[in-house]
């Protein structure tokens, strides 16, 4: 089948040493303070009242769904919010609280940090197909009852336990909520303060085949995972082989090239967001330059790519999103220059405010780009010839942010034809995320300061899917993928 491998710093290791790297560099949460603080409602209050008066504030003040029609009734939640924080028992149930008020504004961009917040889970993980759930994932000592197929939850049927958290996330649609429940579903205090579990805090799970599983929820730190034994798919082996690095590409019989473009980042992205933060820093400044050139710089990685699709005579390229979470749109406006001579982009509003101000002193941004809002798209033209041949997009469930933009931007450009399954993104959608804190719970989270509008305003919330092709579990087991079979059989 592969006739012809891009070997591209093949690093067996690279995922560790970079997540060394940038762990040491995390982003700065910045302390949210504001008026409010001077108010005899914030000085009577109790801890989690006077955080949840900050938060609201820091949502009006920050957020751009608030500068025009607010997504829920300001005052009314602010008056509920105060009187429930007031008898608030933990700091978990002050942090789901405020994750409800969150989810309110449906941006996947804004919430709370639960992983930093959360104490308990239950040792499982979903897997969701058009036929049900499965076990895919479960605590060792448990591996009997992986890949079964799940009939109810505490005597529940598991469509309702589906609907049950989702005032809990901050999503944009229902494949948003869908990625969103299974990777969250297993925090205790959804279970807990929804009334699900039981009440020595298990939850048993019911299969198909008669047999049961009774989890009790354990500390994060304490979770041992099992997966389903299970064959890697084409585009898993693909990502391991090339080290794991953010785009590879291969070559494939019939003239394809297949470009797996798995993270919006590259060696200079990277560079831009952390160099800053160690800039005062000699040893760690020169630990992260070393680390980072063990990726790629895009525009080089395109430079070679098509030069050696033209030597090859390649009609077809494949761009595969579907584990492409986002990053940096610079990235995706390079790959779309290479393929048309002209591109319309979206229009960018950005919501000046001091939460924005802070962040971008402290993480060494230009603060006049907060002032840098366009009331027109922006218009890219290409400086090289465009590639004339066939684009095929993959987009899946995971494509977000920045990769849900560039299919967006594809396809209001006319650009391929778009496969695979329905996304957690939206084409028009807030981003840009600014990472804060609460003073007094130190509770932490992250909130968009931007709003992307599409180039054709026209058409909505919807990404036309030439050909839907979903995976379902059996295949997931089997590592067969219905959008690779797809592409070489057309």
């Amino acid at each position: 089948m592969l006739h012809s491998f891009f070997k591209l710093l093949r690093q067996s290791l690279y995922a560790l040493v970079i997540l060394f790297a940038l762990q040491a560099v995390a982003q700065p949460a910045i302390t949210y303070h504001s008026k409010v603080e001077e108010s005899e409602k914030y000085k009577n209050g109790n801890k989690y009242q006077k955080d949840f008066l900050i938060f609201m504030d820091m949502l009006q003040t920050t957020h751009p769904a608030f500068v025009k029609n607010p997504p829920f009734d300001v005052e009314k939640e602010q008056e509920q919010g105060y009187s429930y924080c007031g008898k608030c028992k933990d700091l978990q149930e002050f942090t789901f609280y405020i994750q409800q008020v969150a989810s309110k504004i449906h941006d996947e961009h804004t919430g709370v940090n639960i992983s930093a917040n959360q104490g308990l889970l239950y040792p499982f993980h979903f897997y969701i197909d058009d036929k049900g759930y499965y076990l895919d994932i479960v605590q060792k000592g448990n591996e009997a009852s992986l890949g079964k197929q799940i009939l109810k939850i505490n005597g529940k049927e598991m469509s309702f336990i589906f609907n049950q958290f989702k005032k809990f996330f901050n999503t944009n649609n229902d494949a948003g909520y869908k990625k969103k429940f299974k990777n969250d579903a297993r925090q205790f205090y959804l279970w807990h303060g929804t009334g699900l579990c039981e009440r020595d805090s298990s939850i048993n799970i019911t299969f198909t085949d008669g047999s049961s599983l009774r989890l009790y929820p354990v500390p994060t730190k304490s979770v041992t995972h099992s997966p389903v034994q299970r064959i890697p798919s084409f585009t898993e082996i693909m990502f391991q082989q090339n080290g794991k690095l953010p785009f590879s590409y291969q070559f494939l019989d019939g003239g394809i090239c297949y470009l797996l473009f798995a993270e919006c980042e590259d060696r200079n992205t990277y560079m831009q967001k952390y160099l800053p933060q160690v800039a005062n820093n000699a040893t760690l400044r020169a630990r992260l330059e070393q680390q980072l050139k063990r990726i790629p710089i895009f525009t080089e990685f395109l430079n070679s790519m098509f030069r050696n699709m033209e030597e090859k005579n390649i009609k077809t390229l494949v761009v595969d999103v579907r584990a492409n979470g986002g990053g940096n749109s610079t990235l995706c406006n390079e790959l779309l220059c290479r393929l048309k001579s002209s591109i319309t982009g979206t229009k960018t509003e950005v919501r000046s405010s001091q939460l924005a101000e802070d962040y971008y002193k402290a993480t060494g941004m230009d603060v006049s780009l907060l002032h840098s809002s366009t009331g027109n798209h922006f218009v890219i033209q290409s400086s090289v010839t465009p590639f004339d041949g066939k684009v095929i997009w993959i987009q899946g469930e995971k494509t977000f942010s920045s990769a849900g933009l560039l299919i967006t931007m594809a396809v209001d450009n006319n650009i391929g034809t778009v496969i695979g399954e329905p996304a957690s993104y939206s084409p028009t959608h807030y981003g840009d995320i600014i990472s804060w804190m609460l003073p007094n719970t130190h509770t932490t989270g992250f909130i968009s300061h931007k709003l992307f509008v599409r180039p054709d305003e026209t058409k909505g919330d919807e990404i036309p899917l030439t050909k839907i092709l979903p995976t379902s579990f059996e295949d997931y087991v089997k590592g067969i993928d219905p959008c690779y079979n797809w592409l070489i059989n057309h």
